[in-house]
This record gives C-alpha cells, sequence and structure tokens, in this order.
C-alpha cells in the first residue's frame, strides 16, 4: 500500500523496538538490511569457508511429522533444516517468500487460482527428483481424516482456504479429486482456493507443507522416523534421532542450493531440565544456541552471559482472554473495557523484559499496525466506567479469577493492580497445564468470572492472519471472541461432547456473540471475501480496532522468541514466526 498512514499514539514503543534491533546486531546478528542480494545467502562478499556444527539445544520433541500440529516451534527449526516446501521463507525479509521447491509461480486474475513450476534440480537426498505427484501424495496425506490424529491436525482450512479441503478433512467427501489441489504434469502443482487468500505464500513456507518422502513412508510406515533409510529434500538430511535426548543433521549434497547453506551439521540437544541446564550448557559453551530460557528469562537477564541474549521482532502477544460463565456480569462491555484501561502495560514492560507493552491485538511488527491505536491506560476512566455499570469503586462485582498453568508475575501484577486501582477483588487461579486446556473449552460457573492467560502470536505476521484467526473455525472455544450466553454456550459444549459437525456446532455461535464481538468478525469475513486490495485493507483496519474494543481479549505484552547466542555463530537471523530462524547464510567463526 502507498497511501499515507496515520500515526499512533504508541510512539513509546519506538525507542524500545529500535534499542532491542541494535541489541541484536551486538549479538551475532546481522543488522544490515542494505538489501543484499538473495543468491549470496545473505552473508555477502565473498563465500565464506564451509565448515562448523551449530550445537542447539530445545525443548524435547517427540515428532517431526508435518502433519501433526505438535505446538513446538523447535521441532520446526529442525523440520525446516530438512525439508523445503514449495517456497521459502526469506532470510532476510520473512514477510517475503522466495523460491524453494518451485522455481517461479503464477497467480490467476481472480486470485484464486495458483501455479507452480517445480525446479528441475530439486532432489531427494538419495538423488531421486522432487515431482509434483510427490507433492500430491503429501497434500492428501496431511488432509487424510486421523493420518495425525483427529485432534491435532495440522493443516487449518479457514486459514488455506483450498477449495474442497475442509470437506475431505472432515470426512464430508472421500473422494481427493474434490480437492483443489492437481499435479497436471511432474513439474506443475495447481492449487486452487474457495476464496482470495493474500497470505497463502506465506502459509506455503510453514512447516506443515514440507514434504515427506512418499515411498520411505510407505515402505517404512511408522518408522520412518527412526528408521535406518533417510530420505528428505532440505539442507541437510538426519543423521541420528533419539527420543527425549536430541537429534543429529548433516549437510545434505543434493539439495539444489547447498552452496548458501555453510554450516556442516547442526547437533540438537533435548533439555528437559528448563532454563537452569541451558544456561549451565550455554556458559560452559556446550551449546551455541539456548532455545529453553523462556521459563525463567530473569536468570538470563541478571546472568554474565546476558549480552548473548536475542530476541525476535514481537509478534507474541501476552493477553487476557475472557471465559464465557454462567454468570454475565462481564457481558457489558463497560466493565470489561474499565478492566483493559486500568492495565499499566508500561510498569509491567518495566518487569517483563525484553518483552515490550503491548496495547493491541496487532503488533507493530504488522504492516498496518499504525492505524490501529489500541488502547489507553486511564485509570479515572475505568472508574468512571465501572459507576456507570452499577459498580461504583468496584463494589458488588463477583471476584475476577485470572487462570494461569504457571507463575506469572505479569499476571499477578494485574490483579494488584485491579485491587488496588478499582476496589475490586481479584484472584489468581495457577492449575495444572491439562486441566487449564480442558477447563478453557468449558462453560464456567456462575461464580468462576474472568479471563485465561495465554501467549498467542499473530502468524505470520499480516493483518489478514490476524482476520482470520478470529474466523469461526473447528478449533473454536466460547469465551474470547466467541462469547454467548451461558445456555448458548451449553448449547454449544453439548453439540461438541455430542458429536455435531463443525458446521453444525459452529452454527450455534453465529448470531448470539456480544454484538462487539459480532461486529469484529461480520468485519473479518467482509474483509477476507474482498478482491480490491484498498478496500480490503481498510476492512482488516477496521476489523482489528473493533477486535480491540471488543474487551474480549485483553493485549497486555508484545515479545518474541528470546535465545542464548555464541557471538561466533555468525548471520543468524530471528524472524517473528513459529519457524524461529534461518540456518542459510550461517557460519561459525572462533
Amino acid at each position: 500500500m502507498n497511501q499515507p498512514r496515520p500515526i499512533r499514539r504508541r510512539t513509546f514503543l519506538a525507542a524500545t523496538l529500535a534499542s532491542a534491533a541494535a541489541f541484536s546486531t551486538g549479538c551475532g546478528f546481522s543488522g544490515d538490511d542494505s538489501g543484499s542480494d538473495a543468491d549470496d545467502g545473505g552473508a555477502g562478499g565473498d563465500q565464506p569457508d564451509s565448515g562448523g556444527i551449530l550445537r542447539v539445544s530445545m525443548i524435547p520433541v517427540a515428532d517431526l511429522d508435518p502433519a501433526i500440529a505438535s505446538g513446538s516451534s523447535n521441532g520446526q527449526i529442525i523440520m525446516t533444516a530438512l525439508w523445503e516446501g514449495l517456497v521459502v521463507l526469506d532470510a532476510d525479509d520473512p514477510s517475503n517468500v522466495l523460491p524453494g521447491v518451485a522455481e517461479s509461480w503464477e497467480v490467476s486474475d481472480d486470485q484464486l487460482t495458483y501455479t507452480f513450476h517445480l525446479r528441475d534440480d530439486a532432489m531427494w537426498s538419495n538423488g531421486d527428483p522432487v515431482t509434483a505427484q510427490d507433492l500430491l501424495w503429501n497434500w492428501k496425506r496431511i488432509l487424510t481424516p486421523g493420518v495425525a490424529g483427529e485432534a491435532a491436525p495440522s493443516y487449518n482450512q479457514a486459514n488455506m482456504l483450498v477449495a474442497g479441503a475442509g470437506d475431505y478433512m472432515n470426512g464430508t467427501t472421500t473422494n481427493f479429486d474434490d480437492v483443489g489441489v492437481k499435479a497436471p504434469d511432474d513439474a506443475t502443482l495447481e492449487i486452487t482456493l474457495e476464496a482470495p487468500n493474500s497470505t497463502l505464500l506465506l502459509r506455503l513456507a510453514h512447516s506443515e507443507f514440507l514434504p515427506l518422502h512418499p515411498p520411505t513412508i510407505e515402505e517404512l510406515g511408522d518408522q520412518w522416523l527412526t528408521g535406518e533409510a533417510w530420505v528428505s529434500n532440505g539442507a541437510f538430511v538426519l543423521e541420528s534421532f533419539r527420543v527425549n535426548q536430541g537429534a543429529t543433521l548433516r549437510r545434505n549434497e543434493h539439495y539444489w542450493d547447498a552452496e548458501h547453506y555453510h554450516l556442516d551439521g547442526i547437533d540438537v540437544t533435548f533439555n528437559a531440565g528448563g532454563t537452569t541446564a541451558d544456561l549451565l550448557s550455554y556458559q560452559s559453551d556446550e551449546i551455541d544456541v539456548s532455545g529453553r530460557i523462556e521459563d525463567d528469562l530473569e536468570a538470563v537477564t541478571t546472568s554474565d552471559v546476558s549480552a548473548d541474549l536475542a530476541t525476535a521482532p514481537p509478534n507474541q502477544i501476552r493477553q487476557l482472554i475472557i471465559l464465557n460463565s454462567a454468570n454475565t456480569v462481564l457481558h457489558d462491555v463497560r466493565i470489561r473495557e474499565a478492566l483493559s484501561i486500568a492495565i499499566d502495560r508500561d510498569a509491567l514492560g518495566e518487569i517483563s523484559k525484553p518483552a515490550v507493552p503491548g496495547n493491541s491485538m496487532v503488533p507493530e511488527v504488522i504492516e498496518g499496525s499504525d492505524q490501529v491505536p489500541g488502547v489507553e491506560y486511564d485509570v479515572e476512566r475505568a472508574r468512571s466506567l465501572l459507576a456507570d455499570a452499577g459498580f461504583p469503586d468496584g463494589q458488588g462485582l463477583p471476584t475476577i479469577t485470572l487462570m494461569d498453568y504457571q507463575s506469572s508475575p505479569w499476571v499477578e501484577a494485574i490483579g494488584e493492580m485491579w485491587r488496588n486501582d478499582l476496589g475490586i477483588q481479584v484472584t489468581i487461579d495457577n492449575i495444572e497445564r491439562g486441566l487449564f486446556l480442558e477447563r478453557i473449552e468449558q462453560l464456567m460457573p456462575d461464580d468462576y468470572v474472568g479471563f485465561y492467560a495465554l501467549n498467542t502470536s499473530v502468524s505470520p505476521p499480516a493483518l489478514e492472519s490476524a482476520a482470520q484467526r478470529i474466523m469461526p473455525a473447528a478449533s473454536a472455544r466460547i469465551g474470547g471472541i466467541n462469547l454467548v450466553p451461558p445456555d448458548v454456550g451449553q448449547q454449544y459444549v453439548d453439540a461438541v461432547n455430542g458429536g455435531a459437525s463443525p458446521e453444525e456446532y459452529l452454527a450455534v455461535l453465529d448470531g448470539n456473540r456480544v454484538p462487539e464481538c459480532e461486529k469484529a468478525i461480520d468485519l473479518a469475513r467482509q474483509a477476507l471475501a474482498e478482491a480490491d486490495p484498498d478496500k480490503r485493507f481498510e476492512l482488516l483496519v477496521e476489523c482489528a480496532v473493533a477486535r480491540d474494543q471488543a474487551f474480549v481479549e485483553l493485549p497486555v505484552l508484545w515479545g518474541g522468541y528470546n535465545l542464548l547466542v555464541k557471538p561466533h555463530v555468525q548471520n543468524l537471523k530471528l524472524w517473528p514466526f513459529t519457524s524461529v530462524f534461518s540456518t542459510k547464510g550461517v557460519t561459525i567463526e572462533r
């Protein structure tokens, strides 16, 4: 978009973000955004000598199956090193994609058909050519019900909009020919959508669309990951995978772009011990990159290696999401707004570094966020809103519960702010993660009124993704953007538990949400169906503003992935994506 964008009042973040960018550069990350040619692997100048093993620690990964939404971003570091999809994220600009297995593509005038032309030098690590039939086989696999486990498929039709894919995945049709993915010949793959999707290319770079080698899977079945015969098509191959221990990756000399990957390999250690174990390993020079520091960042920021801390662009959102309860007191938008604007996000940012204050569900890394004003801290207005709603000085308002599956200082601090500044009663309910996940799917009793804490992201970071995220989908929960009256909430839960189809139980929600939520979802539907780019952008901004003003998801902090990275690791670029980083162009200079 070339149209002028008004500046928001969130300017206090500018200095923080600029400082973070400079800090990353000082930690061995390339701060050069001069537009180096993509062909030089981001390294610039003469090609560096190949060599070196990158030693990485991460959360234990049980599976590397692209069809399974494991929720582990760390697993995707391994996956994107082993496999390559049609397109890959640009290491220098993760809002852009570069050719992968597909060397070129065209999009039809109606934006519904994408035609990908595969490169003739794309090969599997055993020397077989990568064909469109291989990719088609993988599409059928990730869409086949049960392959990834009924509760954890990686494919999301609301995000992708591939024609016929949703019906095939939920079993409405069993004929894969009805799905809009075709292979007219070995070098061509066509994807047809049911509606335009401007984020399609970015989403195709995600891990669920990384292809497995069909003959290997058919031969080894469930043993393909740990079997001796390993075949992949990325920059590296898997030498070993040890459950709960680690993985060893080595160069794939058959990879078409191998000259721009300079590492000899990646040694991965799985750490179940949390920050303490990783910090000790890092300080002892046993690892180069530490990925297990999120649960105790204070231990890192106060350590002797704090200067090595690197943070990805802030695309994660720490937020409070409203629970659907039999008590409807929070259905009054005045109360929800009062609670949101009584949160001093600047103060929370001071105790949550390297996270920064975030007053919108659209982080500043997203283009167009400058037109989404978010919410402003205003305790006096919050008190006035509570009085207008019939609860002066918080009197008569039920106890507000904040549910969390861990002890989070920012959640505790919000509770204290509400108690001191609004006069309301707040309780913190820290429960086991499994019970937490179970409860947020339920209609809570009338004595349980409040929010649950969650860390999510807008991925890929685009306004379209923010709108797609609130669209009704098979994984929709009551509460949050689906805040509905108690009888509707119970009807929804009964439909889900009774085995109703997604279409049937999602229909229970439509038209029954509180008005502010219906408005945001209606704008999302309009925006995602709009073909004109300028009108689409305007509607996406309206949708983002409406979502913030519904006050059912209260943004609190923005953050990115945090890693410790040794200074001798050069050109490692962190992304505001779940893939975390790229190893293209990375060198080790001791």
